[in-house]
């Protein structure tokens, strides 16, 4: 619409200079024309005997009319141009502000979609390190979830270990008491069979229950000895296993 508006406009100025030429074309015409006639008539005025300053005084008057005529057909051509320019420089004021007011639609809607996604970027910003902050904390509960397994694996190990040995020490401290109460009861009774070898007042006393003596009696202090490490073994693992709360 626009286009064949212009198109219109550019046509409506080649009419105005066409209009001005063929007014300016008629008037140059008609100037010669006057000329030519007094021209011709003076030559005439000359060869039929005729004063030709008449003649050249008619033609100087007709000259200046022709000129004034010609002078006021400029300016109302001038003034026809005049207004054609203001009509243009109007249209294409309102044209532009047309364009100019759409630009700033335009320019509107861009900064309304800026300021949106700045919106946008700043909460997807905030939600990244509110994010962030969490993966944190959850890698501090994590480590120290790990920390208390790895603690608890190498308690449960050692406790495990502990008891194993608590219950070997145990076994090995009531087979000791078990043997050391046995040698208690035959040293008594090799020690009497012993008095009676010694004193010969008795057959049924044997040659050697005073060397059965000594062995059970070398022995039962072996015994004894073996019974106090593992009680002092027991001792340790017990006050271990309470430093380490599985008692």
């Amino acid at each position: 619409m626009n286009k064949q508006s212009d198109n219109l406009d550019d046509g409506d100025e080649d009419v105005v200079v066409i209009e001005q030429r063929d007014k300016r074309t008629y008037l140059y015409i008609g100037i010669a024309a006057v000329i030519g006639i007094a021209a011709g008539g003076l030559i005439g005025a000359l060869l039929s005997g005729q004063s030709w300053q008449q003649s050249y005084q008619t033609l100087e008057t007709r000259y200046h009319q022709l000129e004034q005529a010609n002078q006021k057909t400029l300016v109302d051509s001038d003034q026809q141009t005049h207004v054609k320019i203001q009509q243009l420089s109007k249209e294409f004021d309102q044209k532009l502000a047309e364009q100019k007011n759409t630009y700033q639609q335009q320019l509107d809607v861009l900064n309304g979609k800026i300021d949106q996604l700045t919106q946008e970027k700043t909460a997807l910003a905030k939600q990244l390190s509110n994010e962030q902050s969490k993966i944190t904390q959850v890698n501090k509960v994590n480590n120290r979830l790990n920390h208390q397994a790895d603690l608890q694996a190498t308690m449960f190990e050692r406790s495990r270990e502990l008891f194993q040995k608590e219950l070997k020490v145990k076994q090995s401290l009531e087979s000791l008491e078990q043997e050391r109460d046995t040698l208690q009861q035959k040293k008594k009774e090799l020690k009497k069979e012993c008095d009676l070898y010694l004193q010969g007042t008795s057959w049924d006393a044997h040659s050697d229950a005073c060397d059965q003596q000594d062995a059970a009696n070398e022995r039962l202090g072996k015994v004894n000895q073996l019974i106090k490490v593992n009680q002092m073994d027991l001792k340790e693992i017990q006050a271990l296993a309470k430093d380490l709360g599985i008692e």
